[in-house]
């Protein structure tokens, strides 16, 4: 990551066209998308906390209270790491299936979307676009996540079943958008 190819910048200039169409000689570099835990690896960097420490056993960031919560079988008791554990690489957070660490899932949730939209209309979504699509999918998961049925006041709903129905929203959604059943 600090060799001078790596940081090239995704600025094409005309120069820089003319003389190397195809970057065969990798004048220029691709834009991306940082990973969810780069993201959350980038803004504790930013805001001094980020441990620099390696290897050793996965860490348990702060997350809301409950999410490890099950009905039926063992109980896991989800303990906050302690001390400069807590602010560790992304890479070093413990991952369970049922109920991934939530600002991943956030995280990821824009490049999930943008990658759908692409395969749907052949084409990026606008920023509105964007928005409203995120929009959509938080108050669906939020909706699964905090449903209960009739004469039973407990969530019924667990992370992974309210995962795929927002996801199932979404793709909806997109099946449905003019642009995508429409031919002009």
């Amino acid at each position: 990551m600090i060799s001078t190819t790596y940081r090239q910048a995704s600025r094409l200039s005309a120069e820089a066209r003319e003389i190397d169409p195809q970057n065969r000689l990798l004048a220029r570099g691709p834009r991306f998308r940082l990973t969810a835990e780069g993201i959350r690896d980038n803004a504790l960097a930013i805001s001094g906390k980020l441990s620099l420490k390696q290897f050793g056993p996965p860490i348990r960031p702060p997350q809301p209270d409950g999410l490890w919560k099950k009905v039926g079988g063992p109980q896991y008791d989800y303990e906050v790491s302690p001390g400069e554990d807590r602010y560790r690489r992304g890479v070093y957070v413990v991952l369970k299936r049922m109920s991934p660490y939530p600002s991943f899932i956030n995280f990821d949730a824009t490049a999930r979307l943008e990658h759908a939209f692409r395969i749907v209309v052949a084409r990026l979504p606008s920023q509105r676009e964007r928005d409203t699509l995120q929009r959509l999918f938080a108050s669906e998961l939020d909706a699964k996540l905090n449903q209960v049925s009739l004469g039973n006041p407990k969530k019924t709903t667990d992370n992974e079943q309210a995962q795929s129905a927002a996801w199932f929203a979404v793709a909806s959604t997109l099946l449905n958008l003019d642009e995508t059943i429409t031919k002009e």
